[in-house]
């Protein structure tokens, strides 16, 4: 099996996990990586279906819940077998839908990667996002097409018709959950586990179609729900702040920095190094890197650079995978062995050789705390 690793997902809602720290230039994405890594691919799972379940208040997808619920009220007559089949029918579109840029992701998940190492890939992933935030703050307005707005209104299509509505909201919802699936879809192509991005996706689709299993069995009876108003206009205008913070995520990696300061002496990770250092009982950090892993390049630039962190590093074996294109059987071997799912993600070993897995670190961390994670393989 070949392992690629992780470039994180982020909600876009309130504040951004990458934007938390925007004072110190740090991104925290990493929380479905240490939810899968830590808790097992179920319990990203869940949390994923929440993400799904969220998405129905963005300001794309709110305002076609009365479109379906037409859909779902002039077709369901009397019958409850009607009256289940076409949401289920409709969900089932969504997640298929999803699910097919999920698996189509992680087969590809190498050159997904190092397509998106090409600047002007950045540049126009930037681009892109740049004019969904204008149209949040009103600046023009994306309509769907017309064409595709009445075939979602027709009311005579059947459990067939249904299933293609579902398979057209992507396209509706695009400009306020693009932000949300384009991170998913880096997330599983790090992951490279065609199975593990199916079901990602497959769950995302359920969390966004589950409530119209409910509102299209109570289709015939909800006669009002909350209006589209001042709410929904604070809410694009609040998205498009999340999503300039997103294309400024993009191409930061493309700023010019300064020079860096010398860094840890890292040694390419082989098992042979790894029992050297065991048998002269030194600790051992093992550092999982690609260069297509922005975390993982700032950690480089930032916290492995840090005197106070090359000094305390200095009686240690600094060991590295580097996940950029293929890895060595060694590190694959490693990889699977530690159920490492995701970079950036280090291994701390003391000096008996036991991986300490309280202490592993998985996505970015600030030298400080990075030191205080160190510090318990380092005493005698």
């Amino acid at each position: 099996m070949r392992w690629l690793i992780a470039l994180p997902l982020l909600l876009g809602f309130g504040q951004p996990l990458w934007a938390q720290d925007a004072a110190s230039g740090t991104a925290s994405l990493d929380w479905l990586n240490q939810v899968i890594s830590q808790q097992g691919l179920w319990i990203g799972l869940i949390a994923v279906f929440f993400g799904g379940l969220a998405l129905n208040l963005t300001p794309c997808v709110y305002p076609m819940i009365p479109v379906t619920l037409a859909f779902f009220g002039g077709q369901s007559g009397s019958t409850l077998r009607r009256g289940v089949l076409l949401p289920c029918a409709y969900v089932l579109g969504i997640a298929l839908n999803y699910a097919v840029l999920g698996l189509v992701a992680a087969k590809t998940g190498a050159l997904f990667g190092s397509w998106l190492q090409q600047p002007v890939a950045l540049l126009g992933i930037a681009a892109m996002v740049v004019a969904l935030a204008l149209s949040m703050f009103g600046l023009y307005e994306l309509r769907v097409p017309s064409a595709i707005t009445r075939r979602m209104g027709q009311a005579s299509a059947g459990l067939w018709g249904a299933f293609l509505m579902g398979l057209l909201v992507g396209v509706v919802a695009a400009p306020c959950i693009g932000p949300f699936v384009l991170s998913l879809l880096l997330f599983v192509s790090r992951l490279a586990d065609p199975i593990a991005g199916f079901l990602l996706f497959f769950v995302l689709g359920l969390g966004m179609g589950a409530p119209y299993i409910i509102l299209g069995l109570a289709a015939q009876r909800v006669s009002r729900l909350p209006k589209a108003g001042a709410w929904l206009v604070w809410s694009k205008r609040l998205l498009g702040v999340v999503l300039l913070g997103l294309a400024f995520y993009f191409v930061r990696s493309l700023l010019p920095r300064s020079a860096p300061a010398p860094g840890v002496a890292w040694i390419p990770y082989t098992e042979a190094a790894l029992e050297a250092a065991r048998r002269d009982q030194r600790p051992v950090l093992v550092d999982v890197y690609a260069d297509w892993c922005i975390p993982c390049v700032e950690m480089d630039h930032t916290t492995f650079r840090h005197p106070d962190v090359v000094h305390a590093l200095a009686g240690v074996a600094t060991l590295r995978v580097d996940a950029t294109h293929e890895i060595s059987p060694d590190a694959e071997r490693l990889l699977e062995r530690h159920q490492v799912y995701g970079a950036p993600t280090v291994l701390l070993f003391d000096r008996r050789g036991a991986e300490r897995r309280e202490l592993r670190l998985t996505g970015f961390i600030r030298p400080k705390e990075f030191l205080e994670r160190l510090r318990p393989i380092l005493s005698p």
